[in-house]
């Protein structure tokens, strides 16, 4: 998986307890999607106790506006590393492909007023980058239809 090859470790060694969250929090969406995240299942999937993310995170919402921003950091990466509209193209559908449910979460409600704020910074970002490729509104689109089984609406996404 994907988020294997990126560094993602899913136990904590007695080092970075909030990476270690973050890790397991974004392995569970990624692998069973939103409503399969909790406080305690990223607790249990970092091997630390139920009250352990609390050092962290204020609740659920904090840790869920913590993985959006840390999407549109990847997210961001892998755009400035793409080469030309079709290169832009390609990263911004990979990546949707390759994390869905971190995408959804990306660009879902955050309750989180302090990660929605620097959201709307980084969307900015986003769409100044993708510009070239059609921009952010034609990628989103075509990128939502692919995650919802309607990529031969619109061709080929890949």
């Amino acid at each position: 998986m994907r988020a294997k090859l990126r560094g993602q470790k899913t136990t904590y060694h007695h080092g970075d307890l909030r990476r270690a969250l973050l890790d397991a929090a974004m392995t569970l969406i990624d692998i069973h999607g939103r409503e399969a995240l909790t406080l305690r299942a990223a607790a249990r999937r970092a091997g630390v106790s139920e009250a352990a993310p609390y050092r962290h995170f204020a609740n659920l919402d904090e840790l869920l506006g913590a993985i959006a921003i840390e999407g549109y950091e990847m997210l961001i990466a892998d755009l400035e590393n793409a080469r030309g509209a079709r290169g832009l193209r390609d990263a911004y559908l990979t990546f949707a492909g390759d994390f869905p449910g971190r995408y959804a979460l990306m660009f879902g409600r955050l309750a989180d007023r302090n990660a929605a704020a620097r959201r709307a910074e980084e969307v900015t970002h986003v769409a100044e980058l993708v510009e070239e490729a059609g921009g952010l509104a034609v990628l989103h689109g075509t990128a939502s239809l692919a995650l919802a089984g309607l990529a031969g609406v619109v061709g080929s996404v890949s």
